[in-house]
């Protein structure tokens, strides 16, 4: 199964200082990953950096293939991210957001998983209201609906599903799973719900401070799964073992 993200010894931080170091993942269509980790672990770093917010320190990413350093416009139309709620422009409402992201996507405003999607995430009283009048969960919404514009192969969410309120957080999880689940798309959700990963996720990975220190597979995660509280408490004892060191 092809690849749809390669990433190989990345190196990235801020200023020359660095954050996160020597970070090999790889993700095939249809896979669903995890991406768990302490505050300050440097998961939003790792994604900044894959998703060409700030540039390499050394190493290589590649999305679909492409390189993202030789040809970023190419492999940035690779992947859908949902931004952080508060990096949203508020003076937009979110029609004309969505029509942003798509016009720059080369897609359709409303090129989306589900026809009904606006109206499953209860968005319709508030998309042509500015941005700046949105809570932070309908912010969040704002931000995955435009991930997903135009479909493309890889997800990318960085603690946005952590602000959905339980029925948008399950309609949003049916979505990603049914776009991953198809075989064309994979997806990184970044989370610190972490008793939520073995039921969503096919995989799971654990950073502490800028690696990569821990990784479950699926099988490891399915047996995790049929009982309660055992995958929270393998997840603290390798964060405990980590910090003990």
């Amino acid at each position: 199964m092809a690849e749809v993200l390669t990433v190989k010894e990345l190196t990235a931080g801020y200023r020359g200082r660095i954050v996160v170091r020597g970070i090999d993942l790889s993700l095939h269509r249809g896979d669903m990953v995890g991406l768990l980790g302490a505050n300050g672990s440097g998961k939003s770093t790792f994604i900044r950096a894959i998703t060409g917010q700030i540039p390499l320190i050394g190493g290589s990413v590649a999305i679909d293939d492409i390189d993202l350093a030789a040809a970023p416009e190419r492999a940035k139309a690779g992947f859908g991210l949902a931004i952080e709620p508060h990096e949203l422009p508020a003076p937009l409402s979110g029609r004309q957001y969505i029509e942003l992201v798509a016009s720059i996507r080369g897609c359709a405003p409303n090129d989306l998983p589900s026809g009904d999607l606006l109206e499953r995430l209860d968005l319709g009283r508030w998309i042509d209201r500015p941005i700046a009048e949105y809570s932070l969960g309908t912010r969040a919404k704002i931000a995955i609906v435009a991930a997903l514009l135009g479909r493309p192969p890889l997800l990318i969410f960085d603690e946005t599903l952590n602000g959905l309120d339980p029925v948008a957080a399950w309609e949003v999880k049916r979505v990603i799973t049914a776009l991953c689940a198809s075989g064309r798309h994979a997806a990184i959700v970044s989370t610190h719900v972490v008793e939520a990963v073995p039921a969503l996720c096919n995989r799971a990975v654990l950073m502490a401070e800028g690696s990569l220190s821990r990784s479950w597979d699926a099988a490891q995660l399915a047996e995790a799964g049929r009982a309660p509280g055992v995958f929270e408490e393998s997840v603290m004892r390798a964060l405990r073992m980590r910090a003990a060191a």
